[in-house]
């Protein structure tokens, strides 16, 4: 009984002992040489209630924008300013051509009536002077022009406005008086005083002098300075001669002042320092306010530029 019992725990611890080896191999993980796959990842299952929303496709960028270099891009930013300059320039040059157009129609205009005057003066015309250029006075110009050899056209152009205005004096200037005569009537008073309204030997003022000096030599012209130098035609100092009216700014704006052009470049009038004198336009005094020359003697001839 014994051995029998021995003989079967023997058995027992064989049948264990080759047991052990295969239960090892059963639970160890099979290891393989070839290289292990990641498992794929399965998409979860898209519902038909709840469609997938696109997603919107980048917005394609502009070649031409693409295209330039940033240098560029900054050179068309900085050409704005110069473009809004230039319109700014061109408006401000387009406002300075209608006042400067405007200007010269004022000045056509002034012109323009002048002219009409003295085609009234001269009969070519029995217009009322307007200032602007209608068929009656356009008439009245080719005629004028006809008749002294000029461009018959109709229009009021520098020649025509010249001779229209030498005509028109030739008719009412004062005639046949000399320059000579009236200087060396002037002459003749030298020393007598300034009295302010002066008008005779015992005291001249400026115009009374010039107006006295005339009227010796049977010529008339209006009293004040101002109403003087309103006569004849205008003359440059290169154009005077004596005998003409020279005119300056002194105690007033405008012709304050009148002289009679002795020649060389000299003018006698009554002054309020020394009385009757000789003086010089090249005198710093006179020189500063000088005013313009008129030509009130139709003998010292037509004016020409």
């Amino acid at each position: 009984m014994k051995m029998k019992k021995k003989l079967a725990s023997v058995l027992t611890v064989i049948m264990l002992a080759c047991s052990l080896p295969w239960q090892a191999q059963a639970a160890a993980p099979i290891v393989s040489n070839k290289p292990h796959k990641a498992p794929v990842a399965t998409p979860p299952a898209v519902s038909e209630a709840q469609p997938v929303k696109a997603v919107p496709e980048p917005v394609a960028v502009k070649a031409d924008t693409a295209a330039k270099p940033a240098a560029a891009v900054k050179a068309s930013k900085q050409a704005k300013p110069e473009k809004k300059a230039k319109k700014t320039a061109k408006k401000k040059s387009k406002k300075t051509k209608e006042k400067q157009s405007k200007v010269q129609v004022q000045q056509s205009n002034w012109r323009l009536k002048v002219a009409q005057q003295k085609l009234q003066v001269l009969g070519f015309s029995d217009e009322r002077p307007s200032g602007r250029m209608t068929e009656a006075t356009s008439t009245a110009l080719k005629s004028f022009q006809k008749q002294h050899k000029l461009k018959a056209d109709g229009e009021l152009n520098d020649a025509t406005y010249q001779k229209l205005t030498w005509e028109a004096f030739a008719k009412e200037g004062i005639p046949k008086v000399k320059g000579k005569e009236i200087v060396s009537r002037a002459a003749k008073y030298k020393g007598v005083p300034y009295v302010f309204g002066g008008t005779t030997t015992k005291g001249f003022d400026c115009s009374g002098y010039v107006q006295y000096v005339f009227k010796d030599c049977k010529a008339k012209l209006p009293r004040l300075a101002d109403e003087q130098a309103l006569q004849g035609i205008f003359v440059t100092q290169k154009q005077l001669r004596p005998g003409d009216l020279v005119f300056f700014t002194t105690y007033a704006a405008g012709a304050s002042h009148v002289g009679i052009y002795a020649g060389d470049g000299q003018f006698w009038s009554a002054s309020s320092s020394k009385g009757v004198m000789l003086s010089s336009l090249k005198d710093d005094y006179w020189k500063q306010r000088y005013y313009g020359a008129r030509r009130v003697l139709i003998t010292n001839g037509e004016v020409y530029k």
